[in-house]
C-alpha cells in the first residue's frame, strides 16, 4: 500500500480542487513505478495542474522538497524525473527545476539507459500483428536491411500500442526476421516480447550489436491515418539491425512514429571510456 504524503504547508491546508480529468491523465502516465516517488510526483503534478505552481515557476530545491515530503533526495530526484518524462517540468544546471506545462503530454516515452534498451520497447507495450508472410529479398530490400539478395525472411507488420490499450498507437512496426527463426514468428509471445529476445531464449543466440538509424519524415496519408494524425505531419523513422556473433543479421526492424506530442525518444549515456 503506497504511503499517502502531503507536503507541509504553513498558514493553510493544501487545496483539493484538482481538475479530475487532468489529474486522471497524470496519474495514468505516472502509474507503474515505485509507489513512494510516484506519490510524491503525483502530489507535485496536482499542484501544477490546478495552477498552484504556474508555468514558468521554479519548484522548491531538492532539499526543500525532501523536508516537505519527508523523503530522501533520491526519491525526490526520481519524482522530478517522472514529471519531466510526462512534460510538466524541466531541470537546468544551476537554475533548478521549472514548470514548463500545465497539462501532461500524452506521448509514449522510450527512455534508453543502456545498450540493451536501444534494442526495443522494454515494458507496457504490445505488437498487434496484422500480417505474417515469407519473402525473398530483392535488391531493394537487401540494400534496405543489409542482407544478401535472395535470402528468405519472415516479414511481420503491425502496430505497436500501449499494453493498457489507451491512447493513439505508438508506431507502425515492420519486422524482418531470418527464416530459420520462423517458429518465433508463429509464436503468440511475439505480441509481447521482442523477436531478438525470443531468439535468445529459444535458440541461445544473443544479440552482440545493434545498428540504429533515425530520420525525420513527413507522414503520408496511410501512415497518418494509422497514427491518428493529419497527413503531412512530422514523423520519425527508426531502423534497427540486430546482429549476432560474426555480424550475422538475425532481425531488422522499422518503426514509424508520429513526432512531437505522440512520441519522445530519450537517450541517457554513461561516461565515455576512460572518463
Amino acid at each position: 500500500m503506497p504511503r499517502s504524503i502531503t507536503p507541509a504547508r504553513r498558514g493553510r491546508p493544501p487545496r483539493l480542487d484538482v481538475n479530475p480529468a487532468a489529474a486522471s491523465d497524470a496519474a495514468q502516465l505516472l502509474a507503474g513505478s515505485q509507489p513512494l516517488y510516484v506519490t510524491v510526483a503525483t502530489a507535485l503534478a496536482a499542484e501544477i495542474l490546478d495552477g498552484r505552481r504556474p508555468v514558468g515557476a521554479l519548484l522548491p530545491t531538492e532539499q526543500e522538497l525532501c523536508q516537505s515530503f519527508g523523503v530522501s533526495r533520491s526519491t525526490i530526484r526520481q519524482a522530478l524525473r517522472r514529471l519531466g518524462e510526462i512534460g510538466l517540468v524541466a531541470g537546468a544546471q544551476g537554475v533548478g527545476t521549472r514548470v514548463i506545462a500545465d497539462q501532461p503530454r500524452g506521448q509514449y516515452v522510450l527512455a534508453v539507459r543502456s545498450v540493451t534498451d536501444v534494442m526495443g520497447y522494454a515494458e507496457r507495450v504490445r505488437l498487434d500483428i496484422a500480417e505474417r508472410v515469407t519473402v525473398k529479398a530483392d535488391e531493394a530490400l537487401a540494400a534496405r536491411i543489409g542482407c544478401e539478395p535472395g535470402t528468405a525472411w519472415e516479414h511481420v507488420t503491425g502496430m505497436r500500442c500501449a499494453a493498457e490499450g489507451r491512447g493513439a498507437p505508438i508506431s507502425i512496426c515492420e519486422l524482418y526476421i531470418a527464416e530459420e527463426f520462423a517458429d518465433v514468428v508463429e509464436s503468440k509471445e511475439l505480441a509481447d516480447i521482442p523477436a531478438y529476445r525470443l531468439i535468445a531464449r529459444r535458440r541461445g543466440i544473443a544479440v552482440e550489436a545493434v545498428e540504429q538509424e533515425m530520420g525525420a519524415i513527413a507522414l503520408d496519408a496511410t501512415q497518418a491515418a494509422a497514427l491518428r494524425v493529419a497527413p503531412g505531419s512530422p514523423g520519425l523513422c527508426i531502423r534497427r539491425r540486430f546482429l549476432a556473433a560474426g555480424g550475422t543479421l538475425i532481425e531488422a526492424t522499422t518503426n514509424i512514429h508520429a513526432a512531437a506530442d505522440h512520441f519522445v525518444y530519450t537517450l541517457r549515456l554513461g561516461a565515455p571510456d576512460g572518463g
